[in-house]
Parts: C-alpha cells; structure tokens; sequence
C-alpha cells in the first residue's frame, strides 16, 4: 500500500514536472516571437510612417493658406505690409504646431503597436499555461505579429489630420465675399446706371 502510494505521488510529480516544461517551452517561443529586435524596428517604422502620413496633409494644407492668405492680401491692398508679417508669423506657428502634432501621432502609433503586441504576448502565454503546445504558441505568436501590424497601420491613418490653419478660412473668405461685393457693383454699374446716364445725354 505505501510503495503504490509513493509511485502514484512519484508518478504525480513526473507529470507535473512535464507540464511545467511543457508551459516553460511554450512561454519560451512565445517570448522569441515577440522579442524579435525585428519587431521593435517595426515599431520604429509604424511611427515614422504614420509621422509622414500626416505631414504630408499638413504640408498640402499649409501650401493652400499660403496661396489662399496671398490671394486674400492681395484683394485687400495689404501685400508687403504688416498686416502680412503678421499673418506669415501666425501660419508659421501653426504650421509648427502641425508638425509637433503629426509627431505626436507617429508616436503614439508606435506606442499603440507595442502596446497591442504586449496584450497579445499576455494571452499566449495564459494559454500556454494552460497547454497550448510550442509549435502551436509559436505559430500563434506570429500570425498575432501580422495581425497588430496590419491593425496598427489601419488604425494609425483612419483620421484626417483636422483643419490645421483653421483660423485662416474666415480671412480667406472675407476676401472673396469682398471680391464678389466688388464685382457686383461693378456689374451694376455697367448694366443698370451707365445706360441712365447714356440716356439722360440724348435728350
């Protein structure tokens, strides 16, 4: 009776010792997948292509003011004066702060992917723990890799940048409705008070 007792707690002992070689195997490969020096270059490459992303809708943005704020300075009589210095000062700011934002974003895409990558490596090795074997964990941790780095991109560019020279579309059309005001009376002039005046000659 103790001898069978002692080779089923021996028996127990040998199983639970596998099984923890099996987990520790298991979170091993796991490990590797994540730990790939290739996968933190990817971070770095998420961040910087999100960064470029946006910056290139800033710099389209900021050639528009530009061109818009001139045209507008223009109408007005204001070009050289320092009505524009001023407004180049205010566009050149907000262009920097464009710049800190897209940044910003290139950052936090970076950080998100990491992130991700984590919660996934966390769910791995809870199913390790609980028998997922190591080719299985392997083969998991690598399509989970695909999978954040196509989510990640995707989510790291589905918002437009925002209107970053906001403050500039009221200047823009104040100019053009005084364009238009312009015209109009000019419309006016030639067809409705000229002949009026053209008539009142030949009597």
């Amino acid at each position: 009776m103790g001898g069978g007792g002692n080779d089923a707690a021996k028996q127990a002992q040998r199983a639970e010792e596998q099984r923890q070689r099996n987990i520790q195997a298991s979170t091993g490969k796991v490990n590797a997948v994540f730990n790939d020096p290739s996968r933190t270059a990817q971070y770095d490459q998420l961040a910087k292509d999100t960064t470029a992303f946006y910056r290139t809708d800033l710099d389209r943005q900021k050639a528009e003011t530009d061109r818009n704020l001139r045209f507008s300075l223009a109408r007005s009589g204001l070009v050289g004066g320092s009505v524009q210095a001023d407004q180049n000062r205010k566009v050149g700011e907000d262009y920097l702060k464009g710049v800190i934002e897209a940044t910003r974003r290139g950052a936090a895409a970076g950080a998100d992917l990491r992130a991700q990558d984590e919660t996934s490596r966390a769910n791995l090795i809870a199913m390790a723990q609980n028998g997922l074997d190591a080719t299985t964990a392997a083969n998991n941790a690598a399509q989970a890799l695909r999978s954040n780095l196509e989510s990640g991109r995707a989510t790291a560019t589905a918002n437009a940048f925002g209107d970053a020279f906001g403050d500039f579309a009221g200047i823009y059309k104040q100019s053009q409705d005084a364009a238009a005001l312009r015209a109009g009376q000019k419309y006016a002039y030639n067809t409705l008070y000229q002949p009026g005046f053209g008539y009142g000659g030949r009597q």
